[in-house]
């Protein structure tokens, strides 16, 4: 078979590459809407993706297995969406020819599926986006069909194909490998979902129809696919109770910090209009009794009771810590008050600055702790 040929009969099965160009299309709309919400084109929040609904395994695990499929059509940044599409684009043409528009829509969505399960399976911490695990699924098959149907394709058509699907392959695995955050668990599991599916489904060039859907072959292709699929959910581990226990202990801490800035505003204006006169010893006694150190009790209760995850009760135990000097420094300022005892002050003074030394400990070790990673 001539090039002529293989390109008549090519174009003769899809004359324009519709579900490829209306994919791109969403994507570019979806991207844009994003950017207008960010204001910011370049690189996307977490939590805006998360939002738009990102491949997110604790909210998946809880009962939104839909992210699986949206995640497809959000990208983190203008570079990312850039890539993706002009890839898409490139091989998208080839393989809704190949397989048609039905079969190129299976082929890309059951392929972004599994490539975002092998995510999920892989790395439960974070939210993954991005067509790159369909994309890779295109290619996947695409090769798939080189390799299923090669005599239905030219000698130097095969030898282009062959050579542009192993680079592009061959490549962004290796930048997946060496870039940090690049998610290789959803390009190698799309590019496996792809490849099976490809084989499965292929057929030669002069085949009347793309696909013949009810063959042995298509069939267990399809099977096989949803078994990965299957499999993979079933071996991800479960994070829901972890993350339910992360949020709520971030929700106590923020209580905590806009607490604490209260009481030690209101505290040092006390102080305050006690050394101007313009309140008693006695009036400042009843705020420190009343008001200031039963607000310290219940910040340090609330964080004795809290549940953290493992990584966190270092913090926990520290603030608890912290608190503790707080409310100790102020009560032996109220024994200063009732006693008239310098002794006293000197220890509310020894307890103020232990607080301070452990609010530093803290942060001089998240400091460390983030220049780790």
């Amino acid at each position: 078979m001539n090039y002529d040929t293989f390109s008549n009969l090519l174009f003769s099965r899809v004359r324009r590459a519709d579900v490829t160009l209306a994919i791109v299309v969403v994507n570019v709309v979806v991207f844009a809407w994003l950017a207008v919400v960010s204001r910011s084109p370049m690189q996307f929040p977490s939590e805006l993706l998360i939002r738009a609904g990102g491949n997110f395994a604790p909210l998946i695990q809880k009962g939104e297995p839909w992210r699986l499929l949206s995640a497809l059509f959000l990208h983190g940044g203008l570079l990312h969406v850039g890539l993706n599409m002009l890839a898409l684009y490139q091989a998208g043409q080839v393989v809704e020819r190949l397989f048609g528009r039905v079969g190129f829509i299976v082929i890309y969505i059951g392929a972004g599926l599994i490539g975002n399960l092998a995510s999920l399976w892989w790395k439960q911490g974070g939210v993954s986006v991005g067509a790159s695990g369909a994309i890779f699924g295109v290619y996947g098959a695409l090769l798939a069909y080189l390799l299923q149907q090669r005599g239905s394709v030219p000698g130097e058509v095969f030898r282009e194909m062959r050579s542009g699907t192993l680079g592009f392959i061959g490549y962004s695995l290796f930048a997946g490998f060496s870039l940090p955050g690049i998610d290789n668990a959803a390009h190698l599991g799309g590019l496996a979902g792809g490849a099976v599916l490809g084989l499965a489904l292929a057929e030669p060039i002069v085949s009347p129809r793309p696909v013949q859907w009810l063959t042995r072959r298509a069939l267990g292709g399809m099977l096989a696919v949803v078994a990965i699929g299957g499999v993979l959910w079933q071996q991800t581990p479960e994070v829901v109770r972890r993350y339910e226990v992360d949020s709520a202990y971030q929700q106590i801490l923020q209580r905590f910090a806009l607490e604490e800035q209260d009481l030690l505003r209101e505290q040092a204006g006390l102080m305050d209009a006690l050394r101007q006169r313009r309140i008693t010893e006695a009036a400042a006694l009843d705020v420190l009794e009343h008001d200031f150190i039963p607000r310290w009790e219940r910040q340090i209760n609330q964080l004795s009771w809290s549940e953290v995850s493992p990584a966190s009760d270092w913090q926990r135990r520290e603030l608890i810590s912290y608190a503790s000097a707080r409310r100790d420094a102020l009560k032996a300022l109220a024994q200063a008050f009732e006693t008239r005892q310098t002794v006293w002050v000197e220890r509310s003074r020894a307890l103020q600055v232990q607080a301070d030394n452990i609010l530093l400990q803290m942060r001089l070790r998240k400091s460390v702790e983030a220049g780790g990673r």
